[in-house]
């Protein structure tokens, strides 16, 4: 079981087509760096290290070249990915494992690179004190929200499901107008939303429900790269990896330096992502080296990953169980940096 204790979050507008030239270019000259990744991920602080990353210098000092962009949409990326247009995706283990996704699908985890604890969650009103007061009442969201998907994990603890409670289908961007309509019990939202609706909501008691605090590590961002690629060329893709967490290592020494570099990638004030940013945990190397399998075991993933087959088979969105491995390839943290600059 996992133990108890997945903005501006991702937007849910889509910010790069994907048909896009990939705007950002990072690391060594792409005529003089001897490795290249494209990625594409949503528009999320969490990924803030790709940024550092750059700006330090580090992915330069690995004779690669990162390009990137912002887009939201699987429906784009995942085709992107088995293309060949693209190399490498971040999103949250949950999101990453639904359809369109198959058993045979291209892309392999190699990393996390943060976990939500605190910063999604559910609002409700007054009257709901429990998750299994919802049931029977409406919670609006997003179905694949992180809030979504934790009270579908709540319920299933009690004995029962998503499937009790009726969902009524938003855009997470308009859960604070949607919560002040009284037949709407709770919505699934995120920071800095989730905060304003309890300051701000017209209706007594409003209140946190369950926020990602509660389960800590079922919301986690991890780091998805294309198999057959991740197969002939490894080491670009553990060059990429020594360059997102040593941009973590920083950020664990001196987070607002950290911020002031990477907040213009997202033409956000340090302070409003600083103050996002106490929902959030980066994994250091050792953090992600014990969340993906290894010689010692499966890591704290497995459980995780467990979850989410359940699920997102419960909220329709896989239509089978997805194996752990090789899905989850936690081979490169091996000896990561050995003979490298930490």
């Amino acid at each position: 079981m996992l133990t108890t204790s997945e903005r501006p979050r991702r937007s849910t507008a889509l910010l790069a087509p994907l048909a896009i030239a990939l705007t950002t270019s990072f690391g060594a000259g792409a005529a003089q760096a001897k490795d290249s990744i494209s990625c594409v991920f949503p528009f999320w602080f969490g990924f803030a290290p790709v940024f550092v990353a750059q700006e330090e210098g580090y992915f330069e000092s690995e004779d690669l070249t990162v390009t990137t962009a912002f887009d939201n949409d699987r429906a784009n990326v995942l085709p992107a990915m088995a293309s060949g247009s693209i190399e490498c995706t971040m999103r949250t283990i949950g999101e990453s494992m639904s359809r369109p996704r198959q058993a045979d699908t291209t892309g392999t985890v190699i990393g996390t690179i943060d976990i939500s604890v605190g910063a999604d969650g559910v609002v409700a009103s007054g009257d709901i004190q429990s998750v299994e007061d919802l049931v029977g009442k409406t919670m609006a969201g997003e179905i694949n929200h992180p809030g979504t998907t934790l009270v579908q994990h709540a319920l299933s603890e009690k004995g029962l499901s998503i499937k009790d409670v009726e969902i009524q289908l938003i855009a997470t961007d308009d859960s604070a107008a949607v919560f002040e309509d009284p037949n709407v019990a709770a919505v699934a939202t995120w920071e800095p939303m989730m905060g304003s609706i309890v300051k701000n909501s017209g209706r007594d008691g409003a209140h946190l429900l369950l926020t990602s605090a509660d389960y800590e590590g079922l919301i986690t961002d991890v780091i998805l790269v294309r198999t057959d690629d991740y197969q002939a060329n490894p080491e670009k893709y553990a060059k990429f990896l020594r360059g997102i967490y040593r941009a973590i290592d920083l950020y664990i020494e001196d987070p607002d330096k950290f911020i002031a570099i990477s907040a213009p990638f997202f033409d956000t004030p340090p302070a409003e992502m600083k103050e996002a940013l106490a929902g959030v945990k980066y994994t250091s190397f050792e953090e992600s080296a014990a969340y993906l399998p290894s010689a010692a075991g499966d890591g704290k993933l497995k459980e995780v990953f467990d979850a989410f087959n359940g699920i997102n088979l419960a909220l329709d969105l896989q239509d089978a169980a997805l194996d752990y491995q090789p899905y989850v390839d936690g081979s490169l943290l091996d000896g990561l940096f050995d003979g490298h600059t930490r």
